[in-house]
């Protein structure tokens, strides 16, 4: 039989609605009086009903989190720093994974809906889903993680500033006599946020004299193009390569393209993934602080869920906030 909550009541010696607030954390209940209906709910083994918490509180306690691809170093990374903040909070997460495929994110979002769930953090990828476009209408709590859906305006966003992170790697690589740089800016057809960093990278060059900038589009679909792309790239004078993804640098890296070449010429990629600091020479990051991203996500979202609460800091007009880049020089930069 399962243990009630009067089961555990009559184990501490308090009455049920005793149990209840210190259980609850409602009321004005002493820190000893909590501290041993606690033990007794332990002892006994009672867990709560998460349903009729629910149906009380009308809110279920319980947030959506939807990912493109959990297998991707930076994402993992994400989902821990945002189940991590929801566990502090009282929340629990339904993490969920598209896997770039849109009827994957259709059926989560319906899973979402029919569970109750109290709200969701999104990181958009590809086009729009017809179902978030219906819980917005409903005003369902969403708020975006990561890059922006840009036909949908107004929804809450928390992303990072490539701007701050780029100068001081594009000042780096001047500083150790690097003329020529390459950017490859990863799948822009997927992602606003890599357009943006290509014209960050673009604005960084023109204001720096003697920097030649480069944008390359091609080239890294799989490692043995990535490998061929490089040899490239140098035979072209170029001297540095700045990644705008991850995963492209990744595919060069694995590919023995010229172990000479490789150990003089400086990479650069986004988001500051351990496999970076793996291989000789290491290469530096531009780190987008996800850990930091994912917790204001999760602090602007239930800030739309509980009356009261307050919204992050430095959140702009049209609801975005931003994260600071910052560049870590290894290797060659360090």
């Amino acid at each position: 039989m399962s243990v009630t909550i009067s089961d555990v009541a009559k184990q501490a010696g308090m009455s049920v609605s005793t149990v209840s607030q210190a259980l609850n954390d409602t009321g004005r209940i002493s820190p000893p009086t909590k501290d041993r209906v606690r033990r007794a709910a332990m002892e006994l083994g009672y867990i709560p009903d998460s349903r009729a918490r629910s149906m009380r509180s009308s809110r279920s306690h319980a947030v959506g989190l939807l990912v493109p691809d959990i297998r991707n170093p930076y994402f993992s990374e994400l989902v821990y720093a945002v189940q991590d903040q929801l566990y502090s909070a009282g929340y629990a997460p339904l993490i969920g994974v598209s896997s770039c495929q849109a009827s994957r994110e259709e059926d989560y979002y319906r899973i979402l809906l029919s569970r109750h769930m109290d709200g969701v953090l999104v990181v958009p990828d590809g086009p729009t889903s017809p179902m978030l476009r219906t819980m917005l209408a409903r005003e369902f709590p969403v708020v975006f993680v990561d890059r922006p859906d840009r036909t949908l305006p107004g929804v809450p966003l928390v992303d990072s500033d490539p701007v701050p992170g780029l100068e001081a790697a594009l000042d780096a690589l001047a500083a150790r006599g690097c003329r020529r740089v390459a950017f490859v800016p990863g799948p822009e057809s997927r992602s606003y946020t890599f357009s943006e960093r290509e014209q960050a990278f673009l604005d960084g060059v023109d204001a720096r004299q003697g920097l030649t900038g480069l944008v390359v589009r091609q080239g890294f679909e799989d490692r043995p193009r990535a490998a061929a792309t490089m040899r490239l790239l140098l035979g072209q004078g170029v001297d540095a390569v700045i990644f705008g993804y991850s995963a492209d640098a990744i595919k060069a890296i694995a590919m023995e393209w010229d172990s000479d070449q490789r150990s003089r010429v400086p990479l650069v990629s986004f988001d500051d993934l351990e496999v970076f600091q793996l291989i000789s020479p290491q290469v530096s990051v531009i780190s987008q602080q996800v850990d930091r991203m994912g917790r204001q996500g999760v602090d602007m979202l239930l800030s739309m869920i509980e009356p009261g609460r307050q919204a992050p800091e430095g959140m702009s007009v049209d609801r975005r906030l931003r994260t600071q880049t910052l560049f870590v020089p290894r290797g060659l930069l360090a």
